[in-house]
């Protein structure tokens, strides 16, 4: 046995039953607390394979446990399911919010400049890809494709100006209201 296995089995002997006191004031479950540990001490085990035994070791393991207990708690962060009703309501909803905001982009994207008018309808309003576009207008695909970019940047800028949005957790709009200003009313159906 080389002297970091040594180390190793040392640092197990020595801090096993502390440190998973440490998860266990953290993590609920028992069997989660213990998976943690046993990964904090699969890294250490890494790190000695490695021939990189951190010089503190006491310090080290306390540091590393702590940001697995982090990415614990963001992958397996839980939920409780909405009711079926309520999920239905809540879609139509959302969709009916982002129907009604989409018949303004159309006006919006008219009142670009040229150069993103053609791209952003192609691309945005008709759903096409940008190598169909590209091949539509004669451009090549990261003109196209820088086309759109700077043309959906100006288009949010218009939007913003316009409405204040609405996100879900996940970024997509699920509601929006129109601000009351003479910038809007040009973009009324």
């Amino acid at each position: 046995m080389n002297q970091n296995s040594t180390d190793v089995t040392h640092a197990w002997q020595t801090y096993q039953k502390q440190l998973l006191s440490f998860v266990r004031g953290k993590v609920n479950k028992h069997e989660d607390a213990e998976d943690i540990l046993n990964d904090v001490f699969v890294s250490l085990i890494k790190k000695a394979d490695a021939q990189d035994m951190p010089k503190h070791v006491a310090g080290w393991l306390y540091h590393v446990t702590k940001n697995k207990i982090i990415d614990y708690y963001r992958t397996h962060k839980t939920f409780e399911a909405l009711p079926e009703d309520l999920v239905a309501e809540s879609k139509s909803e959302e969709q009916h919010s982002v129907g009604q905001l989409s018949h303004c982009l159309t006006p919006m994207i008219k009142d670009l400049p040229d150069i993103f008018q053609q791209v952003l309808m192609l691309s945005e309003i008709e759903g096409k890809t940008n190598k169909v576009v590209a091949e539509e207008l004669g451009l090549s695909l990261s003109a196209v494709k820088s086309r759109i970019l700077r043309g959906r940047k100006k288009l949010n800028q218009s939007i913003l100006n316009c409405c204040t949005l609405y996100r879900n957790k996940a970024g997509e709009v699920v509601d929006y209201e129109q601000k009351i200003n003479g910038y809007c009313h040009q973009f009324k159906n």
